[in-house]
């Protein structure tokens, strides 16, 4: 059986993201699919993402096919990304697209240090981040979009006419 660790997350949306992702690459580490698990044989690295500006950092941690992931900064990690802001790490992470991050670099939208390989290895580990979708859910899927899409307009409007309020 699977247990969710406590962990201490911020009220941050890449903070949020990062450790969904860590709670989903616990799920991983312990479940069944002998391709993931592959991928964490042998490896003994950490990776820490996170954004300075925001007060964001988060770690993983894979020792010989296991994980763990925890809050704050690593003592000594092998491959560390600092995104210049909470936004640009969930539009880089969520967009899946390695070549952003190299453009991103270029632009000084993020930093790394450390072991670069590195990003194409957790690439490979993301790609089973997302579920797969068993093909008779899909019909459900679809047509649950278009209100999906007027529940973020409506919470949009919303979230603009508090702000104006707030006065932010």
């Amino acid at each position: 059986m699977f247990t969710i660790p406590v962990l201490n997350i911020k009220a941050d949306p890449l903070d949020a993201l990062l450790a969904a992702v860590g709670y989903r690459l616990s799920m991983l580490a312990g479940g069944d699919n002998e391709d993931f698990k592959a991928l964490l044989a042998d490896r003994d690295v950490t990776i820490q993402l996170g954004a300075d500006s925001a007060g964001v950092a988060r770690y993983y941690q894979f020792k010989n096919g296991s994980f763990t992931q925890k809050s704050g900064a690593a003592e000594k990690p092998t491959l560390s990304i600092d995104f210049k802001d909470s936004a640009t790490g969930v539009k880089l992470l969520t967009g899946g697209n390695v070549a952003a991050f190299m453009t991103a670099i270029q632009a000084g939208e993020l930093k790394m240090e450390g072991d670069y390989s590195l990003l194409m290895w957790f690439n490979k580990l993301a790609k089973y981040i997302v579920p797969e979708i068993p093909e008779e859910y899909k019909p459900y899927i679809q047509k649950a979009k278009p209100y999906a899409y007027k529940a973020q307009q409506f919470a949009k409007h919303w979230i603009g006419v508090a702000k104006h309020k707030l006065g932010k």
